[in-house]
């Protein structure tokens, strides 16, 4: 059986790391995986103004497929609506980085990339996704 915590945090782990070695920045994970009240989001550069709350999710099925558009219960959906209240209440943008088992890392923005051209556009939720590495090292 997976324990959802260590995996969540594995993820996070991972997501830290590739954040690191593309912005060359200190990447943390928030204490306790985003429990502390005034703090919104999972990761986090110390001692400087963030623009982003990011949100980490690793899930045996991240449901971004067709399901976004019939169903309110669909993981991406309830992820992405609950960053986006978040990084709202903190003034910041909202980040959703996602992978489900043996996938790849996407990340999920409000910004439509500029030098990169595969993307999805998910013009009802406004988001762009794109493969977290490739959005990383042509975007700014």
């Amino acid at each position: 059986m997976v324990d959802s915590r260590a995996k969540g945090a594995a993820g996070e782990r991972q997501v830290r790391d590739v954040l690191r070695k593309y912005t060359k920045l200190e990447w943390q994970r928030v204490p306790h995986s985003g429990a502390l009240s005034f703090l919104k989001w999972y990761l986090f550069v110390p001692n400087t103004h963030n623009n982003y709350c990011v949100e980490v999710k690793f899930y045996r099925d991240t449901e971004f497929n067709s399901k976004i558009f019939t169903s309110k219960t669909n993981n991406f959906y309830k992820w992405w609506s609950k960053v986006v209240r978040q990084a709202q209440d903190m003034k910041q943008e909202p980040l959703l980085i996602f992978k489900e088992n043996y996938g790849k890392w996407y990340v999920a923005t409000v910004r439509q990339p500029e030098n990169y051209k595969r993307y999805m556009h998910i013009a009802w939720l406004g988001a762009y996704v794109v493969l977290l590495d490739d959005w990383l090292e042509k975007e700014e």
